[in-house]
């Protein structure tokens, strides 16, 4: 680690809804050809004959990798103009992370909760509420945006790439939305695939109590031949969860309290990712088509929690992306993209709502067209100007439902469906100039018109060098945006308690100010301290609207907070630490008059997290073994939550160590032995809808990978 017509009685329902690829690479029965066609890809010629690397970096090296994700121009780490961490193959292998989602709750300044359904990261004191899956930070794969657009969640678990083909991770803390546009609120986190690698093939099993269990699959490598390098990726994983018992915390543990534990909660997440590059002298072409489905059991959803047997969410996106890219001379490039992106529920995705004799059918989606075309112009070493211009059509199916009888067999339609079609166009420039031989300056600046919310400026500014001793210094200023999503704008709610839509939501905004102060380069340690003030204005909340909530423009929130990382490498020992504090402050409730409602510290966020941990290589680097601390402080509970309780109240702090072994039998095959949350600690997670949501507890994993 250095420092995304009513009242109308149809036909019985098809038992198998289209999927967003073509047959033999969707979920379900499909699935196996396209297993098939990832296995055809592992048992080709492998890339190249040795072993590769796992990117075991030098500090020195860390210091000065390129990173891309700030600016769009290939920087070294210390001289970006922004707050960067950067996780790297090697981290992701030493200490065993199983997914996206796993690697980012250890970064400094980012705190997750998990619903059993989603991944759901706050950043830097601010949460965008329980169950909102990540919406304030910008998610991308290889630069891409992969939010399920209709609500703007973010998959990061194991329905994403495999962790094998990543690279490197940047993540971004602070507002980006002058390169990225909407959504990139409080940052931003570019997964970085590997453009060359042996194929490699990985099976993995865990087990928790009471029957609990987990099973992965996963293969990643690169083809290369004449111009093109071939790189693949697929992943899929079955998961039983069932027998999780509701914390005691809980509002409405009494009510629920003589329900047994749902026997029933399993999940079968699946992607594939094939990224093919064709160069040629001046020319690059990168053609992507990444799929992945989220098909899960939600036995803890925000409304009829804990039913037998549970509702069902069965989503699937996917995109096809082209980047081109031409070097008009050394200094100046042209890049241009374009993309396809669509999502959908697929067959198995049902609401129950507690009765008997019949369940729920959602029908929503959307399609959305992306292009964008870039200007680079690099006359310095240390000066570029970039100018560019995005466009996006995104057709949105708004959400609808039929109520599906059990008896009949037949559908009945309780809302109409509708149509909405959002469109966008953005205009960016960045300007990176040097400041004499130590100082480099930025400036930048984005326009972006929307077809429903109007005009949005974003703004960028910066400072970055070094001070007599080698510190280093960077001194940033920013503004963002996030969109309401058409969900939030336009939903029907068919159910008490269900969210219904709200078209005058105005996008919420952030302005951040930050300094990070950088120890000299040295050969085995280097720590960073950053300071931040954030505020961000009309923060969407949900409030009660007589029998469902709404989305709303409720109040501001301003935090102040600082993050120190750390690392240490000498030999056969490799260490990092961050430790990150967040005082927040929001600003009136203007909907409500309940005490209880006024949340001055915020809520689903800790006032204090850290992270620690320590690898140790021996036997000749053949074994290693590593521990991974995670430290999550007292949270405040969600704001409905607080209401159903009629009283304030947190969940309580929590530490989950992990511990990791590494053997390499041989040059192509390793065999991991982990214990995840070796203390067992059981924590809980902020939840809503009267529930908070339980950890899995101790588990032990096994997993073995061969490199072809």
């Amino acid at each position: 680690m250095a420092n995304g017509t009513a009242g109308k009685r149809t036909a019985p329902p098809q038992r198998r809804q289209p999927s967003t690829l073509p047959p033999g690479l969707a979920g379900g029965p499909g699935l196996a050809p396209g297993l098939a066609l990832s296995l055809a890809l592992l048992l080709a010629a492998p890339a190249r004959a040795d072993e590769e690397a796992d990117f075991d970096l030098s500090l020195e090296q860390l210091r000065n990798i390129k990173v891309l994700t700030a600016t769009k121009t290939a920087t070294p780490l210390h001289a970006t103009p922004a707050v960067v961490s950067v996780l790297t193959a090697d981290d992701i292998a030493r200490y065993g992370y199983q997914s996206v989602a796993e690697a980012l709750s250890h970064v400094a300044g980012f705190v997750e909760s998990d619903d059993r359904l989603n991944h759901n990261f706050g950043v830097r004191g601010i949460n965008a509420g329980a169950q909102s899956a990540s919406r304030s930070i910008k998610l991308l794969l290889d630069g891409q945006p992969i939010a399920f657009r209709s609500t703007q969640q973010q998959w990061s678990g194991l329905e994403l790439v495999p962790m094998g083909m990543v690279e490197r991770i940047e993540v971004v803390r602070g507002p980006v939305s002058v390169l990225y546009g909407a959504d990139a609120l409080l940052g931003a986190v570019n997964i970085i695939t590997r453009r060359d690698g042996a194929p490699r093939l990985a099976l993995g099993r865990e087990w928790g109590r009471d029957g609990r269990s987990a099973t992965l699959l996963a293969g990643s490598g690169t083809i290369q031949f004449a111009q093109h390098a071939l790189v693949w990726g697929f992943q899929g994983a079955q998961e039983e969860r069932g027998g999780l018992a509701l914390p005691r915390i809980s509002p409405d543990y009494a009510r629920f309290a003589k329900t047994p534990a749902a026997p029933q909660d399993t999940s079968a997440p699946r992607s594939l990712y094939l990224r093919d590059l064709w160069t040629d002298g001046r020319d690059e072409l990168q053609t992507s088509l990444f799929w992945q489905r989220q098909d899960s059991d939600n036995v803890f959803a925000s409304l009829n929690p804990l039913l037998r047997p549970p509702s069902h969410v069965t989503l699937e996106q996917g995109y096809l992306r082209f980047n081109y890219s031409h070097m008009l001379s050394e200094r100046s490039t042209l890049r241009a993209s374009l993309s396809y992106g669509q999502g959908r529920p697929a067959a198995g995705d049902l609401v129950r709502t507690g009765a008997a004799d019949y369940y729920l059918l959602r029908s929503f989606g959307y399609q959305a067209l992306d292009g964008s075309a870039e200007w680079l112009w690099q006359p310095a070493a240390q000066s570029s100007l970039l100018l560019g211009v995005d466009l996006l059509r995104d057709r949105e199916t708004l959400e609808s439902f039929q109520r599906h009888s059990l008896l009949d067999g037949g559908n009945f339609q309780l809302s109409a469906p509708g149509r909405r079609t959002l469109r966008n166009s953005g205009l960016y420039a960045q300007w990176q100039f040097g400041l004499g031989q130590h100082w480099q300056a930025i400036l930048g600046g984005r326009q972006d018109r929307h077809g429903v919310y109007g005009s949005q400026r974003s703004l960028r500014a910066g400072l970055v060098g070094t001070l007599p001793g080698q510190w280093g210094l960077k001194l940033l200023g920013g503004t963002g945006f996030q969109a309401p999503s058409a969900e939030l704008l336009y939903r029907t709610a068919v159910q008490p308690g269900d969210l219904r839509g709200n078209p005058e939501l105005a996008p919420q905004k952030s302005k951040t100010l930050e300094a990070q102060l950088s120890t000299p380069p040295s050969a085995h340690w280097n720590a960073s301290l950053a300071v931040y003030h954030t505020k961000v204005s009309e923060l969407v909340t949900l409030e009660q609207a007589f029998f469902n909530v709404v989305a709303r423009n409720s109040s501001d929130s301003t935090v102040n907070g600082a993050e120190l990382e750390l690392r240490y490498q000498r030999d056969w020992l490799n260490a990092y630490a961050n430790l990150s504090r967040a005082n927040t402050q929001r600003g009136v409730n203007r909907y409500t008059l309940a005490p209880l409602a006024q949340r001055p510290d915020g809520e689903l966020f800790p006032s204090n997290s850290a992270n620690f941990g320590a690898s140790a290589s021996l036997l000749e680097q053949r074994l290693l073994l590593s521990i991974d601390n995670r430290y999550v402080g007292a949270r405040p509970a969600a704001t409905a939550n607080v209401l159903l309780a009629n009283q304030e109240y947190r969940l309580a702090a929590y530490v989950d160590t992990t511990l990791t072994a590494r053997w390499s039998v041989d040059k192509h095959s390793q065999l991991r032995l982990q214990v995840r949350d070796l203390g067992n600690s059981r924590y809980v997670d902020p939840g809503v809808g009267g529930i908070d949501y339980p950890s899995l507890g101790r588990r032990y994993g096994l997993q073995y990978e061969y490199r072809f």
